[in-house]
């Protein structure tokens, strides 16, 4: 009856519903500029050392995953669209950092670009875009939510000092796919599962934001629309096993039958 109780094992992949990058200077201060709808998804630094960092997040809910799911495995894979000057010659290192409050994704660079060429900067911020010092920017501060920790003012993103994954990576081939998977990332998304509240996505952070063209453009959900190519848009594989319901029921039958033969042999 033991090994009757196994598990059913399955596969689902989903798209990001959610994604945009934030921009800040060398010196950490906001650039005014935002990517919800841009085209492109983009970490590390451009000439001028101003940074770009990423946010991505998946809807779990429309996954089909069934509660009481464990998650296995996961993997995360972004199309890279776009190599910065220096970004082919100096290997990267890309971390994910697990989100600590909601953000928004907003519309600027909307109606958005089929190319990530010029796309870098960002375009200027309005009203419901994540940036650099806002999770939600508004031009009423009473309406704008910013990047913040017990009170305190963040900024380049509220998130987790301990990473859930990184990847390094040698080769920089536009139209080459970069993937990121770990026990941390798994952890994660068994956490959104049980906890839908706590689902607010990753951060990208790339080591090498202090090199000058560090720049990697990744294509966006957006971008891979205006392109008709859904195969570039991020994508996240969950592994997850359930128990079998028949099985279980079995299972417990086969208890209450033991339970009973041993009340009989006991009387």
């Amino acid at each position: 009856m033991v090994s009757a109780a196994s598990v059913h094992a399955d596969t689902v992949s989903i798209n990001a519903f959610k994604d945009a990058t934030i921009f800040g200077t060398s010196a950490g201060v906001d650039t005014g500029n935002a990517s919800g709808m841009g085209p492109g998804l983009f970490t590390g630094a451009d000439g001028q050392l101003n940074i770009k960092r990423s946010l991505l997040q998946f809807d779990l809910g429309g996954a089909g995953i069934p509660a009481g799911s464990t998650i296995d495995n996961v993997t995360l894979s972004l199309s890279l669209g776009q190599v910065g000057g220096g970004g082919g010659g100096v290997p990267q290192t890309i971390r994910l950092f697990d989100v600590a409050q909601s953000w928004s994704e907003g519309s600027s660079g909307s109606p958005t670009s089929s190319s990530l060429s010029g796309t870098g900067q960002g375009f200027p911020r309005g009203n419901g875009d994540a940036t650099w010092d806002y999770s939600n920017f508004n031009t009423d501060p009473a309406m704008a939510g910013k990047w913040q920790s017990g009170g305190t003012d963040l900024h380049g993103g509220n998130f987790s000092p301990t990473e859930s994954a990184s990847a390094s990576f040698s080769t920089f081939t536009p139209g080459s796919t970069f993937t990121w998977s770990s026990a941390g990332m798994a952890a994660d998304v068994q956490d959104w599962l049980d906890n839908p509240s706590n689902n607010n996505g990753w951060l990208l952070k790339n080591d090498e934001e202090g090199i000058r063209q560090s720049l990697l453009g990744f294509w966006s959900k957006d971008g891979a629309a205006a392109v008709g190519d859904a195969a570039l848009a991020p994508k996240l594989d969950i592994v997850y096993t359930i128990p079998e319901p028949e099985v279980y029921a079995m299972f417990l039958a086969g208890l209450g039958l033991l339970g009973w033969r041993m009340r009989r042999l006991k009387k």
